[in-house]
């Protein structure tokens, strides 16, 4: 017995008796759309229905079901539900197929809202430099971190501009540093830098890659250039390259020493100097010393000028002293641009 043949036989014979689908579900109390999948093969009519059924159609009830031996003692009973559960089984067949690319699309659309979902950063703790531990602003939902030297990579299953969005709202929270023509980040409580980072997309996933340096990058690059430039730092820059010995030289002299160096003691990263002018006059074998200044303070370098802002005036004389001096950079030499000595020397060179 096959669900398709009977359908096509009540399908036959309700044409037959000029019968809709309507007409025939009304007299047995079932709906148009019920007959409709009797006819189509997809679902069979209830035991109880099957009298009526052959009386309204005028047929016998083994023609009905499409058995042709008659004379057979059969369970119509067992017979009907063994076809209805090949038709549930064929039928739930047919809606896995179905299902299944729909499936395959809820998963896919599902990742790609998950790939641009903002959830923001955290901050994990990794080794650095063998020293200490540190904090980095990641991700959230990153994994699989690898650590090479002073470089840090994570995996996230985001896209990159959700990820970079992230990232950057997390160096908000950190110091800007510009050098080289380039920002940088500074993140004070872990006394590092963020020197370069950068986020790949691949097709499932994403990596996230931080390089990080000591303390503020852009001091220390400074700390190489003004010790290039200077010859070194920490070191004292003396008039014609040397102090004054009264017992040794006759005459007044002017003896200025300029200390420079770099200062991190306090936590800023900033260059301090020191500055004291003493002039030496002579008379009657006999030497005088007048401190003409002793000052502390902060320099820059920019370009080949050296520029002294003083904080500090810790003595003078009743010279005008300029908040900030300028010294041109030549050979490691300062020469003094503004000479605000120059009543006791013309030209200020300090080696």
């Amino acid at each position: 017995m096959k669900e398709k043949d009977i359908g096509k036989f009540i399908q036959q014979k309700r044409k037959e008796k000029n019968l809709t689908q309507q007409e025939l579900g009304a007299k047995l109390f079932v709906t148009d759309k019920a007959v409709s999948k009797w006819e189509r093969g997809l679902s069979l009519p209830d035991i109880t229905l099957l009298g009526k059924l052959a009386d309204i159609l005028e047929v016998d009830i083994y023609d009905l079901l499409q058995i042709e031996n008659k004379s057979q003692q059969i369970n119509i009973e067992a017979i009907l539900e063994a076809e209805q559960k090949k038709i549930k089984k064929s039928n739930r067949k047919k809606l896995i197929k179905l299902l299944i690319p729909i499936i395959i699309v809820i998963i896919f659309l599902s990742w790609l809202v998950f790939k641009n979902v903002y959830v923001g950063y955290e901050l994990k703790e990794v080794s650095y430099n063998s020293e200490k531990n540190i904090k980095i602003g990641t991700p959230k939902l990153s994994f699989m971190m690898k650590q090479n030297d002073r470089s840090y990579s994570f995996k996230n299953f985001r896209s990159a501009h959700v990820l970079e969005s992230e990232i950057k709202k997390y160096f908000k929270s950190l110091s800007n540093l510009t050098c080289n023509n380039t920002l940088y980040y500074y993140d004070e409580e872990n006394d590092v830098s963020y020197i370069n980072y950068a986020v790949k997309d691949h097709i499932l996933y994403s990596t996230i890659s931080y390089e990080i340096a000591d303390g503020d990058y852009c001091y220390q690059e400074k700390l190489s250039d003004y010790s290039q430039k200077l010859g070194g730092l920490k070191r004292y820059h003396t008039l014609n390259g040397g102090t004054f010995h009264p017992e040794k030289e006759q005459g007044n002299k002017l003896e200025i020493l300029f200390l420079d160096g770099g200062d991190t003691s306090d936590g800023n990263y900033h260059f301090e100097a020191t500055m004291k002018v003493i002039y030496y006059q002579q008379q009657n074998n006999t030497t005088t010393s007048q401190i003409l200044e002793e000052s502390k303070g902060d320099f820059e370098i920019k370009d080949n000028q050296l520029i002294y802002y003083r904080t500090k005036i810790i003595e003078a004389s009743d010279i005008m002293i300029p908040k900030t001096s300028t010294f041109t950079i030549e050979n490691h030499t300062l020469k003094l641009d503004d000479n605000y000595l120059r009543d006791y020397q013309e030209n200020i060179i300090l080696k």
